[in-house]
């Protein structure tokens, strides 16, 4: 990790992480209607439906696809939270760095957990959807549901910590809370001595040996806190995981890893990709016979949550090659439309929840086949996300940065 401005290269605008930031704003939403439609995973409104046997197996398949590409992609955006905080840091320096933060993460995840995230628990109580609707503290109203969050200290810590799918921004908060103790650290003559001036990307055994490694310590932490339980929403089941991208993120600009990456790196790392993928389906299809619980491969002491650990980091390894170089070999480019979506892409992810519930339960009127719903619901939520955050959400983000007369760097915009 770096510990001096003059560490950091001088670096072009990277178009291509702008674009990765869309598909993975994308993919989040994707996989949030899958889980409103399959039994998989936790959302605010689930919705079951009977469906034929040939429906049964698709919506297992996308489920899946959708299940890998979520637990693995997302972790690059840890990669790129990592990638833009050393720049960041030596820029702003220790405190307008922490000022900057907390205001572009901590404000939106505070408001989220304590008005936004009420507002619809509450919502889909008096709506009668379960589990909503059994919880005693909203029963009330409005203003009981909040004054029983004050009753104890339990319930108040339990109310300031649900952050839903917002557990990304306190997640990031902690990495970067680690990255500073280490810049800390790093100021020490004796460690500083020991970082080395150049370095050079391990070669491919060392990296799979390091991914197996951490795999196998994520299956560890996953037996007694499987991905599912995450408490105080911090993800520990992943958690080895992220840091472990977010770590290469730094890395990367560091040592300017992202040039340095080739053909070779893709062209192995795929290979590996495809086998660790293909061992997860073989479990499932073949070992599980498509069985419908797949809570077996989030935790616990058994060879699924084992198998799944350890290649869902090795896919989370290789994506760090394959994504990176495929989008910056081909997409460091934008037209009109990536260039607006990649603008507006962090306000999708936070106004996202309520959209896409909204529109679930306006389709739940309607009786269709479940995939039929995915398919009108989630184009839907991307384009309404959109329309909110390029039209109201942008434009005050952009009337406060011009009040206060601030001017954004290239690297700052790019900044999650």
């Amino acid at each position: 990790m770096s510990h001096s401005d003059t560490d950091i290269p001088k670096k072009q605008r990277y178009l291509f992480l702008d674009n990765i930031k869309v598909l993975f704003t994308v993919l989040v939403i994707y996989w949030h209607v899958m889980v409103t439609y399959v039994e998989s995973g936790w959302w605010y409104y689930k919705e079951a439906n009977p469906v034929d046997p040939v429906s049964y197996v698709l919506l297992l398949l996308l489920v899946s696809i959708g299940g890998i590409l979520q637990t693995s992609l997302l972790g690059l955006f840890f990669l790129l939270g990592g990638y833009f905080t050393p720049g960041s840091y030596d820029r702003k320096g220790g405190y307008d760095f922490w000022k900057d933060r907390l205001i572009r993460l901590g404000i939106p995840l505070l408001l989220y957990v304590t008005l936004i995230n009420p507002l619809m628990v509450y919502t889909l109580s008096k709506l009668g959807i379960a589990p909503w609707s059994t919880n005693p503290t909203l029963q009330g109203s409005l203003q009981d549901y909040y004054l029983s969050k004050f009753q104890s200290w339990d319930e108040f810590v339990g109310f300031l910590t649900f952050a839903g799918p917002m557990w990304f921004l306190s997640s990031l908060l902690i990495l970067t809370a680690i990255y500073t103790l280490w810049r800390q650290i790093a100021r020490i003559d004796s460690i500083k001595q020991r970082i080395p001036k150049e370095l050079s990307i391990p070669r491919f055994p060392s990296l799979l040996l390091l991914a197996i490694v951490l795999g196998v310590l994520t299956f560890l932490i996953r037996i007694v806190l499987p991905i599912d339980v995450r408490p105080l929403e911090i993800p520990w089941g992943q958690l080895i995981q992220y840091l472990m991208m977010f770590s290469f993120g730094v890395v990367c600009v560091r040592y300017l890893w992202f040039e340095k990456m080739t053909r070779k790196h893709v062209r192995i790392w795929s290979a590996a990709i495809v086998v660790a993928v293909a061992s997860i389906y073989l479990d499932f299809f073949l070992i599980r016979g498509m069985n419908p619980d797949l809570s077996v491969f989030s935790g616990g002491a058994s060879f699924h949550a084992f198998l799944f650990a350890v290649a869902d980091t090795i896919i989370c390894m290789g994506m760090i090659f394959v994504v990176i170089k495929v989008f910056y070999a081909r997409l460091n480019r934008q037209g009109p439309i990536l260039r607006n979506l990649s603008a507006s892409a962090y306000h999708m992810y936070l106004v996202h929840p309520p959209v896409l519930v909204a529109l679930s339960l306006a389709f739940s009127l309607l009786t269709l086949n479940p995939i039929l719903k995915i398919g009108l619901v989630f184009p839907l939520a991307l384009l309404i996300c959109y329309l909110v955050s390029h039209y109201i959400l942008r434009r005050i983000h952009l009337n406060r940065q011009k009040s206060a007369s601030r001017i954004a760097s290239p690297d700052s915009v790019q900044e999650l």
